[in-house]
C-alpha cells in the first residue's frame, strides 16, 4: 500500500474508533399510559405490625422469642396498655389514590367476648423517612411483621420487595394508636388490616388484605384495702368473725377499723385467691408431724357461707369461688382459738391468686 494510502486509511480508523467511544447524549424509548374514569384495581397491603410504647417494642417477649406482639397489662387499677398498629400500603395505579386504611380489632376466642368486635380505627400516613421506615425496621427487626402471603413467596422476598417500594416512594407507612383497658380479657386479638382507593375499591375485595394477631399476655392480679387484719378481743372457744365490705378504701389501712376488708381485681383474667397463716404464737399439741393445733382459722370471699373455707395454720388454702375481671368483693374472716392463755398474739397472713380459665364456674 502506498504511504499517502496507507495514512488515509489509519486516518479513517482512528475517527472510526473516537466515533464509537463518543457517548450517547440522547436517546429515545416509547412511552404509554392508559386514562380510565376511575381507578380499577385495588390497593395492596404489603404488611402490619403491632407494637407497645416500651423500648423492646414488646414488654410481654423482651428477647422476641415467639413471632408477633406479646404485650402485658398495665397491673394497676384503671390502667391502660398502649397498643401502636402499622400498615405499609400501595397501589397499582398510584400509591397517592390510597384513600383510607384502617384496622378492625376484634376479642379472643371464646369467653367471655367470644370473638366480638371490639373497636374500628383509621390510620394516619405518616412521613416515612423520620417515623414510617424506622419503624419498620424496628418492628420487622424485632420479629412483629406480618407480610402478605397472597403477594410475597417468602419473608426474604417480602422484606426486599417492602424495603425497596418504600426508599422508592411507591408505598407508605400508615400508623395509629389505641389503648386496652387494665380489665380488657387476655388472649389472642384478631387485627384486620384494610385499605381503600379514590374509586372505592378495596384491598379485601382484591384478596390483599391482611389479619394477623397479637397476645395480651394473661397476668392475675389483686390488690386489697387493708395492710393489716385484726381480730380484736376474742374468746377460747367461741369463733370470732371480722366482716369486711365491697367499698373499697384508699389509702390501705388496717382492717375492721378504718377499712373493713376489701379486694378487687386488677388483672386480665379471672382468678381465685389463696390465704395462708401462721400459728400467731398459740401452738399446738401432739407430735410435729401430726399437730393438733389450738387455733383454727377460715376465709370467705363474698357473703355466701357456702364459700367459707377452714384451714390450719401453715397451710395454704384455695377459695373455691372465682373473682371475674373488674370484680370487687369483700373479704370475711375468723378465728376460733381452742386452747391459750390470756394476752396478745400476733402473726401474719399471706393472700395470694391463681389466675383461672375464663370458662371455670
Amino acid at each position: 500500500m502506498k504511504r499517502k494510502a496507507f495514512m488515509a486509511f489509519v486516518l479513517v480508523m482512528a475517527l472510526a474508533v473516537a466515533l464509537s467511544t463518543v457517548p450517547v447524549l440522547a436517546d429515545d424509548v416509547d412511552t404509554g399510559v392508559n386514562v380510565t374514569g376511575g381507578t380499577t384495581t385495588p390497593p395492596i397491603i404489603k404488611c402490619k405490625w403491632e407494637q407497645d410504647t416500651t423500648a423492646c417494642l414488646e414488654d410481654g417477649d423482651p428477647n422476641h422469642e415467639t413471632p408477633g406482639g406479646q404485650f402485658l397489662p398495665p397491673g394497676t387499677y384503671n390502667g391502660t396498655k398502649m397498643v401502636q398498629y402499622g400498615v405499609v400500603v400501595t397501589d397499582p395505579e398510584g400509591v397517592g389514590t390510597v384513600s383510607q386504611v384502617s384496622v378492625d380489632v376484634y376479642h379472643p376466642e371464646g369467653p367471655p367476648e367470644n370473638g366480638s368486635f371490639k373497636y374500628q380505627l383509621p390510620l394516619d400516613k405518616v412521613d416515612k423517612q423520620t417515623v414510617g421506615i424506622p419503624a419498620f425496621e424496628a418492628a420487622w427487626a424485632a420479629g412483629l411483621v406480618t407480610w402478605n402471603p397472597a403477594v410475597f413467596a417468602s419473608a426474604e422476598e417480602a422484606y426486599e420487595d417492602i424495603a425497596d417500594e418504600l426508599d422508592k416512594c411507591t408505598a407508605d407507612v400508615y400508623m395509629t394508636q389505641e389503648v386496652l383497658s387494665y380489665h380488657q380479657p387476655c388472649g389472642n386479638y384478631t387485627v384486620m388490616a384494610d385499605a381503600c382507593d379514590t374509586g372505592n375499591a378495596w384491598a379485601s375485595e382484591g384478596g390483599t388484605d391482611l389479619e394477623n394477631f397479637f397476645t395480651y399476655v394473661c397476668v392475675p392480679g389483686f390488690e386489697i384495702d387493708f395492710t393489716a387484719l385484726n381480730y380484736g378481743n376474742a374468746t377460747v372457744c367461741v369463733e370470732k368473725l371480722i366482716a369486711g365490705d365491697t367499698v373499697f378504701d384508699d389509702p390501705p389501712a388496717p382492717a375492721p377499723d378504718p377499712n373493713r376488708a376489701t379486694v378487687r381485681n386488677i388483672g386480665n383474667t379471672d382468678i381465685k385467691l389463696n390465704v395462708h397463716q401462721d400459728d400467731m404464737g398459740f401452738g399446738f399439741s401432739g407430735p410435729p408431724e401430726n399437730p393438733d393445733w389450738n387455733v383454727e382459722y377460715d376465709a370467705r370471699m363474698g357473703s355466701n357461707d357456702t364459700n367459707k373455707v377452714y384451714y390450719d395454720p401453715c397451710e395454704t388454702v384455695e377459695l373455691p369461688n372465682k373473682l371475674p375481671l373488674c370484680n370487687t368483693e369483700e373479704l370475711d374472716f375468723s378465728i376460733h382459738i381452742e386452747k391459750s392463755s390470756y394476752g396478745a398474739h400476733t402473726g401474719v397472713m399471706t393472700i395470694g391468686c391463681v389466675a383461672v380459665p375464663f370458662d371455670d364456674p
